[in-house]
């Protein structure tokens, strides 16, 4: 019997605490969440909210400019009653830490 080829990232993610906005796309509802770690195309955060396999949400860094469609790709249960929440980026915009620039005004 083979044994399975455990699985390897192709990158490596940054450990990074900051604020993100956890956008549900169906309904719009929300919550403020905590990164664990991050890279270009992904990130683990910590979430109070149970997340399907595949769902998907949107992801906005507070302190950056990042916004991106993102899947979810294991929804894990903490002995707190959180969730480690692995997410898929797609297409991300912007950056995990630097700021926008701000809105103009017409």
């Amino acid at each position: 019997m083979a044994s399975a080829t455990p699985f390897k990232r192709a990158e490596s993610r940054i450990p990074m605490r900051m604020f993100v906005k956890l956008s549900n796309t169906e309904d719009g509802q929300f919550e403020l969440a905590s990164t664990v770690d991050i890279s270009c195309h992904g990130a683990q955060v910590i979430s109070r909210k149970f997340r399907k396999p595949d769902q998907h949400v949107l992801i906005r860094s507070i302190r950056g400019n990042l916004y991106s469609t993102a899947r979810v790709a294991h929804c894990e249960w903490l002995a707190d009653g959180s969730y480690a929440v692995g997410l898929e980026l797609f297409h991300p915009t912007g950056d995990w830490t630097t700021p926008g620039k701000p809105a103009r005004k017409t």
